[in-house]
């Protein structure tokens, strides 16, 4: 309940008992006090007196009525607020940098730890251009994983025997090929692909060929014309990328 709600029910309970009681204090006590002279006039047969006591009591009454209120429900807010504790202060610990490997942006042979892909990564929907719809004529042949589909167009007359079957062209289907090639190398997402291919670095082999600082400018270049992706990859991530390169198998012909 609000003190607008206490002021309001005062204001007409005291307006009413004052209507049945005239002289029922203290307005006809304060116009007195006042020397106020009382209207003779009257309105519907009621005195226009008795309407001032009325209205005189009843906002008395009421402003006397909400301020107790509001004085008795701030003293009761006070007398049983109790303030949360505080919290304990959490101490953290920064472990020691281990040393890394600046060729492959992981741990020195020693410690490393390679993470399994997860198999939602691999999924052939990952290279961009495969939709639904050719994903799922993809997997009714038996093709579900990028794996997949670089077994099946590893070469030209493979990719040619894939694009007649799911009707699309054979630029279509070697770009679809190489891009997934490329996604062997870990940290080369869809959209890295697609900036890469524009580069004229199709497949694995063709990136571990190219020079890293050479290869950034252009990236970067490319990027600001065409705006394909966020963020231009870093020149340490493209020397990463080269370096694996070099490290896999050439499974593209």
């Amino acid at each position: 309940m609000s003190a607008a709600a206490v002021f309001a029910g005062f204001f007409l309970v005291l307006a009413v008992i004052t209507f049945a009681i005239p002289f029922l204090p203290p307005a006809q006590i304060l116009y007195e006090t006042l020397n106020m002279p009382q209207p003779t006039q009257s309105i519907l047969g009621i005195s226009t007196a008795t309407l001032l006591n009325c209205i005189t009591n009843g906002f008395i009454w009421g402003i006397f009525a909400a301020a107790v209120y509001s004085l008795s429900k701030n003293h009761y807010r006070r007398k049983h607020y109790r303030p949360l504790p505080a919290p304990e202060p959490i101490h953290v610990t920064n472990p020691e940098p281990k040393p890394l490997d600046w060729r492959a942006d992981r741990y020195t042979p020693a410690i490393t730890i390679r993470k399994k892909r997860n198999q939602k990564e691999r999924e052939i929907e990952t290279i961009g251009g495969i939709g639904a719809l050719r994903g799922q004529m993809m997997r009714n042949r038996g093709i579900t994983t990028v794996d997949d589909l670089l077994t099946a167009g590893a070469t030209r007359l493979k990719r040619q025997r894939l694009a007649n079957e799911f009707g699309v062209s054979y630029a279509t289907m070697s770009k679809w090929v190489h891009r997934g090639d490329l996604l062997r190398i870990r940290g080369v997402g869809s959209q890295y692909s697609e900036l890469l291919e524009t580069a004229g670095v199709n497949t694995v082999t063709s990136l571990s060929k190219r020079d890293p600082h050479s290869l950034w400018l252009q990236l970067k270049a490319i990027n600001i014309e065409k705006k394909l992706v966020r963020r231009n990859p870093p020149l340490k991530k493209i020397e990463n990328w080269v370096y694996k390169a070099k490290n896999l198998d050439p499974l593209i012909k």
